[in-house]
């Protein structure tokens, strides 16, 4: 039997008991929490492409779903390998890691509206910020684009 939740907006920044492993080196980006369902500015390309800091090209190389420290809440972590830095300095390393909240793990699944969906092997476009020193997805799923 496969249960699946509905969680409405949930900023991925403040993810209480989350463990978010990040190889030495490996760049974390996390989920906006639900920003692009509350701001109309986000149907709008040049809106995100101004708004990013960074634009990248990549290939997903992983994706993994498990329960955080507290097994409340399932996180999605995804292992992206940078190809093309289309806005932005480049990284030491060529990797991000993206941690979105929702996923499955077993037979239970956990869904969180306006999250992008990572499949391995797939090429993505990714516009993200930083703020306060840590990097964001700008817009939601709207910063996420296939390529």
């Amino acid at each position: 039997m496969l249960a699946i939740v509905g969680i409405g907006l949930v900023a991925c920044s403040g993810e209480e008991g989350a463990v978010v492993p990040s190889p030495e080196g490996q760049i974390v980006v996390k989920q906006s929490g639900g920003a692009g369902i509350l701001k109309a500015e986000c149907a709008d390309k040049s809106y995100i492409t101004q708004a990013a800091d960074y634009i990248i090209e990549g290939t997903v190389e992983k994706v993994e779903s498990r329960w955080n420290e507290d097994k409340t809440n399932i996180f999605t972590y995804t292992d992206l390998r940078i190809e093309k830095y289309v806005k932005g300095r480049s990284f030491a390393e060529n990797n991000l890691r993206i941690v979105t909240p929702g996923g499955t793990v077993g037979e239970i699944s956990q869904w969180v509206e306006d999250q992008p969906i990572f499949h391995e092997g797939e090429k993505v476009r990714i516009y993200f910020e930083e703020v306060n020193g840590g990097f964001f997805i700008v817009c939601g799923q709207f910063g996420v684009e296939e390529r």
